[in-house]
């Protein structure tokens, strides 16, 4: 089995953090993606994500590319909706290093809404370490402090297409997740992969984890 080494990183308070503990957070969290990255850059090949059931085979793919802004406003649609995620249990601990194997894989299930009426549903999707962008994730930091905008389902969560207030759901496992960085890195691949741009802030409302499968 193949391991690949990152640089072994404290983990870090995502919140009530001083300006200087936040800045640390970040370059920590710049650090891991590179290294991460470039060891697992090499590793994906199609034929292995398609026997994965990986997202990247999917229509998710790069889905809310397929409709950019063409005035500055944030398109409504697509949408796309994880659910049921499931985590290493060991990305759960705080004496684990950052260390990704292969085989570490998240699996879900995912909607994806090309407008109100019309849905697809995927079932038991991966994405595992050699998927994962050769990127920085801080812009996470960033993303998850802000609910979304607009009409809102407030703290109903459902798998849409009316978003629910906060973009991940309100429970320990994902908070644990988070602190131990695996969590910031994970899901910033996730918005990466379907096609969110980090430098359109405002585009809030067409992506969002609705559980943590117990």
């Amino acid at each position: 089995m193949k391991h690949y080494r990152s640089l072994l990183l404290l983990p870090f308070v995502l919140t009530g953090c001083a300006t200087t503990d936040m800045q640390g957070a970040l370059d920590s969290l710049n650090g891991l993606g590179q290294s991460i990255g470039t060891s697992l850059s090499q590793a994906a090949t199609p034929a292995s994500a398609a026997s994965r059931n990986s997202l990247l085979g999917t229509p998710l793919h790069n889905a809310l590319r397929q409709n950019l802004s063409t005035d500055g406003r944030a398109p409504e649609w697509p949408k796309v909706v994880i659910s049921n995620l499931q985590i290493p249990a060991d990305q759960m601990t705080l004496t684990r290093s950052l260390t990704l194997k292969a085989s570490d894989c998240i699996r879900f299930d995912a909607v994806l809404w090309h407008d109100a009426k019309r849905s697809e549903r995927f079932s038991n999707l991966s994405l595992c370490a050699p998927e994962l962008p050769k990127q920085s994730n801080n812009f996470v930091l960033t993303w998850k402090s802000f609910s979304i905008t607009g009409k809102t389902s407030g703290q109903v969560r459902s798998d849409g297409p009316t978003p629910p207030y906060s973009k991940l759901p309100s429970d320990p496992a994902m908070e644990r997740w988070l602190i131990n960085q695996f969590g910031l890195y994970y899901v910033g691949s996730l918005l990466t992969l379907v096609g969110y741009d980090p430098n359109f802030t405002v585009d809030d409302r067409r992506f969002w984890i609705r559980n943590i499968k117990g």
